[in-house]
């Protein structure tokens, strides 16, 4: 396997991973040694993904609180020694940096991912899980892309997650960890099934 021009081995240490990000300008998801190349999302991935960051970014501008982060921003998952980028998440009062990776923020309250049919049922599954080691995380949104559909997660009581579906336009989440109602057709504004 290769990174452009730099040969990458079969398992990297930490180190070896931060050090490949840096010199290749790629982005790289690392799984405890594994690493996988970030692929190039569809034009309603990037207009989810968009419209999800613009409008809560709007929306809590008024709340100095949360600062909200798109998908070049990396997450560290220390229980599993995982490097991460979901396509968009909220960390409230100040982000927590790696002491390996001071671009890897570890206290995020809300992630966010948009669903790719190939990586969905890791998503909805495992890395829910691996997400839930993180202290702060606190809500979890999945967005289909294919069809008007989102899954919310939230953390109502110590390890109990409380589950809702949207699948109207009409109708719009609650973000718990956030105090903000996004609407259906803010998320898919613009997009085309």
């Amino acid at each position: 396997m290769t990174a452009g021009l730099f040969p990458v081995k079969q398992f990297l240490s930490a180190k070896e991973y931060l050090e490949l990000e840096q010199t290749s300008g790629e982005k790289y998801a690392f799984y405890n040694g594994s690493i996988s190349k970030m692929a190039g999302a569809s034009i309603n991935h990037n207009r989810i993904a968009r419209n999800v960051l613009v409008f809560l970014s709007k929306a809590l501008v008024e709340n100095p609180s949360f600062e909200v982060f798109g998908s070049d921003q990396k997450i560290y998952l220390p229980k599993f020694n995982f490097y991460l980028y979901p396509d968009a998440l909220v960390v409230a009062e100040t982000p927590v940096l790696s002491e390996m990776d001071t671009q890897a923020i570890t206290n995020p309250v809300l992630i966010v991912e948009v669903l790719f049919s190939s990586s969905e049922r890791y998503d909805r599954g495992q890395k829910f899980v691996e997400y839930q080691s993180i202290p702060s995380f606190k809500e979890y949104l999945l967005i289909r892309q294919d069809a008007p559909e989102v899954f919310g997660f939230y953390l109502e009581a110590v390890q109990q997650w409380r589950s809702i579906n949207i699948a109207q336009l009409d109708q719009a989440i609650l973000l718990q960890s956030v105090g903000v109602s996004l609407p259906m057709t803010a998320i898919y504004d613009k997009v085309n099934w």
